[in-house]
């Protein structure tokens, strides 16, 4: 039978079968692929893409997209497999009513005049925001668990000066601001889109683009904090958060822009059934696109 190996000497079969185990996320991401898949979704997994910030490629883990009529759900999914023993945390607050809201990318239509004669109508992008304070809105304020605005791994340290006391640290940061960075992408291409005309009555009218990172189940917990900063009870498992970014993504050639609020986490588990929901036309339909 093959043995693992010894630090410092070449791996084995069994040294890599450990690792497949136990630290790749491959299997975590083509689980999740073929569940977005099997209801329906248009994918993708692991392809290149170029990073907006540096230029640089880079390779994302899942794009899912569903449209229900002149509506679509755009998804940049990224995978994190974690352990109990090194969870993440993320420290929560009351959501203020400043970051209840999200934004929605919708197609628009004008007629450009020339002296007396016209040329065929073109189709330009806008956003659209909607508000807690005006719809049934899926970042709500002040309600429930909160909205994240900090996150790290937390664990009890097993070497050196600090055995035995719990220490923080940060393996999931390049994960989440992935699926930021694959976003870009996926707006960019979901604009033009929406920018071509189409004839057909059904033609893609608005779209909703959310970042999403899935973790392990059993890791990922919640410090609750009041407004003040007062801790309110002790931590706790969730199977789904929200976290909050504001970040802003510009929108050629109309020269505005399409900010994304939040980054949803969701365990393994819940990730099934939150695209099971979306699949089936669900209440996360009705919070992104108020009539």
């Amino acid at each position: 039978m093959n043995q693992p190996s010894q630090p410092g000497s070449a791996l084995t079969a069994a040294d890599l079968s450990e690792y497949l185990a136990t630290a790749d996320d491959f299997a975590f991401e083509r689980e999740v692929y073929h569940v977005a898949h099997r209801l329906g979704f248009e994918t993708e997994h692991a392809a290149l893409y170029k990073d907006p910030v540096t230029g640089k490629p880079r390779q994302f883990d899942i794009r899912a997209s569903f449209t229900s009529a002149d509506n679509k759900i755009a998804l940049a999914i990224e995978c994190k497999g974690l352990t109990p023993d090194y969870p993440l945390l993320v420290s929560c607050v009351p959501r203020a009513h400043s970051e209840a809201y999200h934004e929605i990318l919708e197609s628009g239509e004008r007629i450009n005049y020339i002296a007396d004669a016209y040329t065929k109508p073109a189709r330009f992008v806008r956003t659209t925001q909607v508000a807690s304070d005006q719809h049934p809105c899926i970042y709500p304020a002040g309600h429930g668990q909160g909205v994240g605005k900090s996150m790290r791994q937390v664990k009890r340290e097993t070497r050196g000066d600090r055995r035995g006391q719990m220490v923080g640290g940060d393996n999931v940061f390049d994960k989440w601001t992935q699926a930021l960075a694959s976003l870009a992408e996926i707006i960019d291409d979901g604009a033009e889109e929406l920018r071509r005309i189409s004839q057909s009555p059904q033609s893609l009218h608005q779209i909703a683009f959310l970042p999403v990172l899935v973790v392990s189940d059993g890791a990922l917990w919640v410090a609750d904090y009041s407004s003040d900063g007062a801790i309110q009870r002790e931590p706790f498992q969730v199977a789904e958060l929200t976290y909050f970014l504001g970040r802003k993504y510009p929108l050629e050639p109309e020269g505005t822009s399409l900010t994304i609020t939040h980054l949803h986490i969701i365990t393994r588990c819940e990730i099934r059934s939150w695209l099971h929901g979306i699949s089936q036309g669900g209440g996360i339909w009705q919070e992104l696109f108020p009539r």
